[in-house]
């Protein structure tokens, strides 16, 4: 007996899938993210792209409605067949869905499907006298089949109305959020309790639901889970591993984990997208480039004299570049006073603050770089081995 998740990958199928979390991290499918980047990924979905994927989904419930109503026919299986593969053919390659085993979910449709299955499933359900799965014997492999399935394509109308509504709720929390400049983890805890604990907003919240079908904004919750080993930059740590079977469920608990750590979404004051914040600095605008003027809103707000202006250290890297400092500034200081912990060389520790310091610089002017290299090259190993490099060292 195994007292503790041994498994590196836990499933990451849409209707049955691990998550693992930490304090402030979460991994799926092998992949470590911050807890409240997949909430924070819903934001950056289009309003358009959310309900079309919801009208997919719309119309995956009415042919499963048409499935329990007339039962199993080839011509009904084919239709499914087809919304199943719309929908993943929309989702596979968008986050936060593209962090899910989608080439497994590929896999499983295709066993369902294969060649030639359509036909002898209606066979099957000749020979037992009814088209209906639910009134085959408990023990018949066909109903075990088609239970299985069920679960597959109810996933999928899940996946899609629980995104539309958990992004319509979660929207009114974090407008709310900047509108009020909260910030701490103490402000987003009292936050959330006056929004969530409001019995108008609770009513708002069920109002918002799109589709009775999706049961409502209603966390299921659930006690399979297992403790398990994640890696950080410090080491190991015990984390926890949640089995989930709806995305709703997974959607809430990412974000109040998020919220736990600090970790929130914030509206740009310009062009009033969201921003992923993991620190408590006041951000006003985000770093993208903004179409409008080529230029990212923090660049547009700093030439506008009606905007606020935002300070250095709260604009973007500057809180990687003063983490990096510091413990190069540390490390150095080791080295001098021969402790026994020191690492690096005084010229290597010299060498990585400068280039620290010029990568920092380089995000202010380059977008590209800020937004796909800067913080791969601020990991304190990164400049380690850079700073060798540079000075010919091993």
């Amino acid at each position: 007996m195994n007292l503790i998740e041994t498994r590196p990958i836990g499933e990451t199928y849409f209707n049955h899938f691990a998550v693992d979390f930490s304090d402030t991290n979460i991994r799926l499918n092998g992949k470590q993210y911050p807890a409240g980047k997949v909430t924070h990924e819903i934001f950056c979905l289009s309003p358009e792209w959310v309900k079309t994927l919801f009208y997919k989904g719309d119309a995956l419930y009415e042919l499963c409605l048409r499935w329990s109503g007339e039962g199993y026919s080839v011509e009904l299986f084919s239709e499914i067949q087809n919304s199943l593969f719309d929908i993943l053919d929309y989702v596979k390659d968008v986050p936060p869905f593209c962090h899910f085993d989608t080439d497994g979910e590929y896999a499983a449709l295709n066993r369902f499907f294969c060649k030639g299955a359509l036909q002898s499933y209606e066979d099957a359900f000749r020979k037992c006298g009814t088209v209906f799965y639910d009134q085959l014997p408990r023990e018949n492999r066909l109903r075990a089949h088609m239970t299985a399935f069920s679960w597959i394509a109810f996933s999928y109308i899940y996946l899609a109305g629980d995104t539309l509504n958990f992004l319509s709720v979660a929207n009114v929390y974090f407008v709310n959020l900047t509108e009020n400049d909260k910030r701490t983890k103490h402000e987003l805890a009292e936050l959330a309790r006056e929004m969530f604990g409001d019995p108008e907003i609770t009513k708002k919240i069920e109002q918002s639901n799109h589709a009775e079908a999706f049961n409502n904004f209603t966390l299921h919750p659930t006690v399979e889970y297992a403790p398990v080993i994640m890696t950080t930059e410090s080491g190991s740590v015990l984390g926890k591993r949640i089995m989930f079977n709806r995305m709703l469920n997974f959607y809430i608990t990412d974000m109040f984990a998020g919220l736990a750590a600090g970790h929130y979404s914030r509206q740009c004051g310009i062009c009033h997208r969201f921003f992923f914040m993991q620190t408590a600095h006041k951000q006003l605008y985000c770093s993208t480039v903004n179409p409008e003027y080529g230029v990212p809103c923090a660049y547009v707000a700093k030439n506008k004299l009606n905007m606020p202006k935002q300070k250095k250290k709260d604009g973007f890297g500057y809180a990687i570049w003063k983490k990096r400092y510091d413990s190069l500034r540390n490390e150095k200081h080791k080295t001098n006073k021969n402790l026994p912990s020191a690492k690096y060389d005084v010229d290597v520790c010299d060498k990585a603050i400068e280039l620290a310091k010029r990568h920092y610089e380089e995000a202010q002017i380059d977008f590209d770089y800020a937004q796909n290299q800067y913080e791969q090259d601020m990991i304190l190993r990164n400049l380690i081995n850079e700073a060798k490099e540079a000075l010919g060292k091993k």
